[in-house]
């Protein structure tokens, strides 16, 4: 009977993995002969209702062989189907069959999203401008891409999709991705769940984001018991083209300071500023971040200072005298284009771990920052070339999105002028959190002991050691006598046992 049991079994898990082969795949949809009630797209693209990811800026509707896309900003529409002909869907026109295997980025934030899907390698072929890339990959193996020219035609058609961030009127392939710096940062990363549509990897682009968010709120989670007295001032500033200078406030901007535990500088006025109007409103913040789009000869300090109306060496701000003027220059390729550009779009665990770190270095002791550079301080900079690319990583879907470790960081007591307000014990109150999870200790000066402590304790811990042990040899002989009685006692019942278990594993 056991046996008939067992042979049930089997055969039901050999039909079960039968049908799991012989099941239809996206592949087969292009078939003639495809089956209309399969659904094609089991893994669904999922959105999660909480703070910063409740107003996604796309709509996905599914169907069994085809999936309905509308950017909510430009309110454009693609039908992404898998079949051999395109279906018959009222009022769309915007058609793209998929998976996708060609693609174009004018943009190159949207390379990033490429590489945590890993399509890169295989499906990204033009690009605005190589010399602009920075992933290490991408740079070493630059003839798998080119230069896209958008004139020529034929070109175009040939290419099964261009991803742009600006709405096309030629409609067609061109596919448009919507984010700015009036998007929060969790909402510009949950574009991978659009970009993932196209190659069919949602349940990749599901699993990242949630790994991503899930950091994102760990960090925003340790930070939020900072008192508001202790919070710093960040401002974000920016020349403009005309000379005017601009104070960053659009979404993106108090989104991440707020959730960096800072307070963002916003002042009643933040664009078309004079250069007297921004010394003015600034000089009271604790960090400024400078988003200029600086020409290599106005890269250095001294030329910053002369620009932004700090020619003069006495009376400099705090930020200037502190050292605590950053830009988003930190990592470079060899030509001078930045990596925050390209990469910063899809990590905003990142940004975030960044704004903390350059505030409070203690939070994570081992933590390198990614993108914001002291630019006060010469040689902070990073050129990153093809010999860091990850060959073994290159092309496949990237899993690796760090941990964080829930602990309970209460800052440094500082206020926003620098002066110690509270008591915060050491590290902020921080127990157990770097990136590794390794417990923070800076002072090392406080675990030296002394010499004579250390014999005393090691002699007492020694005696200890040999009283237990010879207490556990006492107990061991005494249980052992006693399990040889029982046996020699009981020699009936322990051969049946033994009998019991033979028959049963014949």
């Amino acid at each position: 009977m056991n046996m008939l049991r067992f042979n049930g079994f089997k055969c039901l898990l050999v039909l079960s993995i039968l049908c799991y082969l012989t099941h239809p795949v996206l592949s087969d949809c292009r078939d003639a002969t495809f089956d209309v009630n399969f659904d094609y797209f089991p893994d669904k693209v999922f959105f999660d209702n909480d703070i910063g990811t409740s107003n996604s800026g796309f709509n996905v509707t599914y169907h069994n062989n085809y999936v309905i896309l509308t950017n909510k900003h430009t309110s454009e529409t693609y039908v992404l189907y898998c079949t051999a002909t395109q279906p018959a869907v009222a009022a769309a026109t915007n058609y793209i069959q998929i998976p996708v295997t060609n693609v174009v980025v004018s943009d190159r934030s949207f390379i990033s999203f490429l590489e945590i899907l890993g399509e890169e390698k295989t499906s990204l072929k033009y690009v605005d401008d190589k010399n602009t890339i920075t992933s290490p990959c991408l740079q070493k193996y630059n003839y798998l891409y080119d230069n896209f020219n958008y004139a020529n035609t034929s070109l175009v058609s040939s290419v099964d999709v261009i991803f742009t961030n600006k709405p096309s009127n030629t409609g067609g392939k061109y596919v448009t991705i919507s984010y700015d710096e009036d998007t929060p940062a969790l909402q510009k990363a949950e574009w991978i769940k659009y970009m993932s549509l196209f190659f069919n990897k949602t349940a990749i682009a599901n699993e990242a984001f949630d790994k991503i968010r899930s950091n994102y709120f760990c960090h925003l989670d340790n930070l939020s018991k900072v008192p508001n007295e202790t919070k710093k001032s960040i401002a974000w500033v920016s020349l403009e083209s005309d000379n005017s200078f601009t104070i960053k406030s659009s979404s993106f901007y108090p989104n991440v300071t707020s959730d960096a535990a800072a307070f963002l500088l916003n002042p009643q006025i933040t664009t078309d500023l004079s250069v007297d109007d921004l010394k003015q409103y600034i000089s009271g913040a604790y960090i400024v971040i400078d988003m200029s789009d600086l020409v290599a000869e106005y890269s250095t300090l001294d030329a910053w200072k002369n620009l932004f109306g700090y020619n003069q060496t006495s009376d400099l701000p705090r930020f200037l005298k502190e050292k605590l003027l950053f830009r988003t220059h930190k990592l470079l390729n060899s030509n001078g284009f930045d990596d925050w550009s390209e990469s910063s779009a899809s990590r905003p665990d990142l940004i975030l771990q960044d704004l903390i770190a350059i505030q409070y270095p203690s939070y994570q002791k081992d933590y390198v920052v990614n993108w914001f550079n002291k630019f006060a301080e010469t040689g902070d900079e990073i050129v990153i070339s093809a010999d860091r690319c990850n060959d073994a990583t290159f092309g496949l879907p990237k899993t690796d999105f760090g941990t964080c470790v829930p602990t309970k960081f209460l800052g440094d007591g500082r206020n926003n002028s620098g002066i110690q307000i509270i008591d915060v014990g050491k590290n902020g109150g921080n127990d157990n959190h770097n990136k590794d999870g390794d417990s923070i200790n800076n002072d090392k000066k406080e675990n030296k002991v002394k010499p004579g402590v250390i014999i005393a304790v090691s002699l007492v811990g020694s005696l200890l050691l040999l009283g237990l042990g010879a207490l556990l040899l006492a107990v061991l002989r005494r249980k052992y006598r006693e399990r040889f009685v029982k046996l020699r006692d009981e020699p009936v019942v322990q051969m049946d046992s033994v009998k019991e278990v033979k028959e049963v594993k014949v």
